[in-house]
């Protein structure tokens, strides 16, 4: 089985980077650059050509896919013929690869019609649905099988709702893709020049092609939210299982990031070659939810009734008590530290002072973001949280507030986030702080906190994103500086983090969570807060050799991290939890002096 386990996932990684590369082919309208088939321009090598080699390369995956595909259903009809939820979807995926392999070969006998086309990628769309469903079932264990059948049999009821929801958002996902192909091949692509609507703002188009492209949009929320729906269900529903949370985490993710490049492509006229990017992701959004459905009905439930029941067991309480407890889930120390680092990439990009009003709608915005990923992350992480010292009083695990009433708020923060700064702020600001949340709460909190040492260090990357949100809110763009500001952040994080995990080692190791001073030791990680320390602030000065700061901050910039430095020595040395202390919160105060000598020589350089 172990071998077969490979085959099947390596069959399902190939077939996705097929559908990738027949995405690449049309939108470079390299469809037809090998206008005869199997040969191209009557040769078995293609010619120095961009579009040739881009259509060759599409054929030759193919030929790799077609022969992994047979070679998976022959070995499923052999050595697997008692699993039918092995052999179905195999033999499936063999009847679809015949099929794909007509339509593709008429796609170019027939100079590519868009019916045709259409078809194609339909009939492609299947074919990986079919392979994953292969993959899934080989990688899924014979006794979770067994216990998944005997519940069946032994239950009448109607199908439950998260497995509803997962199928349901699994065709959605696959007609939004059929949509997109008939906005491309009608050539309704370029017609809107803003979003998320045609006219910018609330204003509407209705006529031509703007309603094509208005529809397709329209399907996109509709199934995003079903999408976003029932993978939380399935969360909750089976949060224990690592298998579901990964999904869950990738799915979302490609989903977050594809709604971005979409918008990316109108509003800040990149190449249209990115669509080919749109459909890879929906195409992993697409694999995501078929995925889910599989586990949804293979798994054994692992519910959340328990958090329910505590709840209903709790008595009515004050209502200042209760807003106080839906305001500590949003984790309001943490907040001020991320709008400071706004503030400043605003300040940095405007040299001087934004418009009051510019900066008080980003820094709202930028706070529900915020609150709303602490509110989903204190969702998620209720079984942690109710492990561990310091954070076995927080509403959740104390059951003062009902599971499902805290998501729906971190939503509904979220949303608003997006909202308010899309249609006050601009477009690109707003994609980049839900990107910002999505990261936190579904990369970071979801997989990475529970899964590698180096989670910190990869998740550091949602807490960098303020600055470059602040400084989009002003020129609509980003730049070498921006990526700066989210550079130093980013390495900032390590260090500030890692100095809090050494104090709270024994936190962590009793919820499991696999931070570095609990799985590598203090000293690795007291060795490593110094290196990440050093690697800060080298790039902080380095900065000045580009010319975008001066001489006030690089003086300011030396003495600050002259401190950090010698903090993380101490630290090093002197293993008292005090220094780790010390070193935690001057990482905090260095963060916002830091920025705010960036804005003083801005503001300086300006004048």
């Amino acid at each position: 089985m172990k071998a077969f386990r490979v085959l099947s996932v390596a069959t399902a990684l190939v077939t996705y980077a097929l559908v990738v590369l027949g995405g690449v082919v049309r939108v470079s309208s390299s469809g037809l650059g090998c206008p005869d088939w199997p040969l191209c321009h009557g040769r078995l090598l293609p010619p120095l050509d961009l579009h040739a080699i881009i259509e060759y390369s599409h054929r030759t995956t193919a030929s790799l896919a077609s022969t992994l595909i047979v070679l998976t259903a022959v070995v499923a009809w052999l050595a697997w013929r008692k699993r039918r939820d092995i052999v179905i979807p195999a033999m499936v995926a063999l009847g679809l690869l015949v099929v794909q392999v007509v339509l593709g070969a008429v796609t170019v006998r027939l100079e590519l019609p868009p019916m045709i086309v259409l078809a194609h990628l339909a009939t492609a769309m299947a074919l990986l649905a079919a392979v994953c469903l292969t993959a899934t079932a080989a990688c899924l264990p014979q006794d979770v099988l067994n216990a998944r059948i005997a519940l069946k049999r032994g239950s009448r009821g109607a199908t439950p709702r998260p497995m509803a929801l997962a199928r349901a958002a699994a065709a959605g996902t696959f007609l939004l893709i059929l949509s997109g192909s008939l906005v491309v091949g009608s050539g309704a692509s370029g017609s809107c020049g803003a979003w998320p609507l045609c006219g910018g703002g609330f204003s509407l188009a209705f006529d031509g092609y703007p309603a094509i492209q208005l529809l397709h949009r329209g399907l996109a929320a509709a199934v995003g939210v079903l999408i976003v729906v029932s993978l939380f269900a399935l969360l909750n529903r089976y949060r224990v299982e690592r298998a579901v949370r990964t999904t869950v985490a990738l799915t979302l993710a490609a989903l977050a990031f594809q709604v971005a490049v979409g918008a990316a492509v109108v509003t800040l006229h990149l190449p249209a070659a990115l669509r080919g990017l749109h459909l890879a992701l929906a195409s992993a959004v697409w694999a995501g939810t078929v995925v889910l459905a599989v586990l949804a009905d293979r798994l054994p439930v692992t519910g959340a009734r328990a958090d329910v029941t505590d709840h209903a067991r709790q008595p009515p309480r004050p209502a200042r008590e209760v807003v106080l407890d839906y305001v500590s889930l949003a984790k309001p120390r943490i907040i001020p530290l991320l709008l400071i680092t706004a503030l400043g990439g605003m300040m940095m990009a405007e040299r001087g002072w934004p418009s009051t009003g510019l900066v008080v709608l980003t820094l709202l915005g930028g706070a529900l973001a915020a609150a709303g990923a602490g509110a989903i992350n204190c969702w998620i992480d209720r079984d942690l949280d109710g492990a561990m010292l310091r954070t076995r009083r927080r509403p959740l695990p104390d059951g003062r507030i009902a599971p499902r009433h805290a998501l729906l708020f971190g939503i509904a923060l979220g949303v608003a986030a997006f909202v308010l700064l899309a249609f006050w702020v601009n477009v690109l600001a707003a994609t980049l702080a839900i990107s910002g949340l999505l990261f936190y709460v579904f990369v970071y909190t979801l997989w990475l906190k529970r899964w590698t040492v180096q989670n910190i260090v990869i998740g550091g990357a949602a807490g960098a994103v303020p600055p470059v949100v602040g400084w989009a809110a002003v020129t609509h763009r980003i730049d070498l500086t921006a990526i700066y500001l989210f550079a130093v952040i980013f390495l900032w994080t390590p260090p500030h983090f890692w100095a809090l995990a050494l104090r709270l080692k024994g936190d962590y190791a009793r919820a499991q969570v696999p931070m570095l001073p609990v799985v590598r030791g203090e000293a690795v990680a007291r060795r490593q807060i110094l290196l990440y320390t050093l690697a800060l602030v080298a790039v902080t000065i380095a900065v000045v050799v580009t010319g975008a700061l001066g001489l006030l901050y690089l003086a300011g910039a030396a003495v600050l991290g002259g401190v950090f430095i010698a903090l993380a020595v101490v630290n090093l040395r002197n293993r008292r939890q005090r220094w780790s202390r010390l070193l935690f919160d001057y990482s905090i105060a260095y963060l916002g002096l830091l920025f705010a000598v960036m804005v003083a020589d801005r503001m300086i350089g300006r004048l």
